[in-house]
């Protein structure tokens, strides 16, 4: 049974609304990732990243709202859910690895039951909105569990800085978002 116990400090480590990622898990993930060219600044700032309206409140027995320390809050449906920021993500500084930029995504659905699927069929992909690039992670996710609860956790590498859209899709559901992956 692979549960990860994630410290608050994994999704609270923000310098403002910027996520700090943490280390990775060993992945089975693939991915089909494009390396895309640096955006210029100017379309970092133009960036119209996704905010949490309306905030999504989550059906029991799931937490209302997240964790006060996680500076969040959700942000989809019943069937597939995330918590943002509220002023939208901004992802990095990071230093790059091998593999890309790396990023933790923790995802839940009602519809998940982690002790009949500890491995979620979920994946997560990503598509560069101001320039080309492209990557695919998951199928299968793992799960993690800490102060909010259990949920679905995909690891992603993103191939380069920009305006991504990810995208997650757990079953019949999908949910995407916009966030600004910036090097400064």
């Amino acid at each position: 049974m692979l549960i990860v116990a994630v410290a608050a400090l994994a999704l609270a480590g923000r310098a403002g609304s910027a996520r700090v990622p943490v280390a990775g898990l060993p992945s089975r993930a693939t991915s089909n990732a494009v390396h895309a060219s640096p955006a210029p600044a100017a379309s970092l700032r133009s960036c119209a990243v996704t905010r949490p309206e309306p905030v999504f409140l989550p059906p029991q027995p799931f937490l209302p709202t997240p964790p006060v320390a996680y500076r969040g809050s959700w942000y989809g449906t019943a069937h597939l859910w995330t918590m943002l920021s509220p002023q939208g993500e901004i992802w990095g500084p990071w230093v790059r690895q091998d593999s890309g930029l790396p990023q933790k995504t923790f995802w839940w659905s009602a519809d998940w039951v982690p002790q009949d699927e500890l491995q979620p069929s979920i994946t997560v992909s990503g598509r560069r909105l101001d320039a080309s690039g492209s990557f695919r992670f998951g199928d299968p996710g793992t799960n993690a569990t800490a102060d909010f609860g259990t949920a679905m956790l995909v690891g992603i590498d993103i191939p380069d800085y920009g305006c991504w859209r990810i995208t997650a899709r757990y079953r019949d559901a999908s949910l995407s978002y916009v966030v600004s992956v910036v090097d400064h």
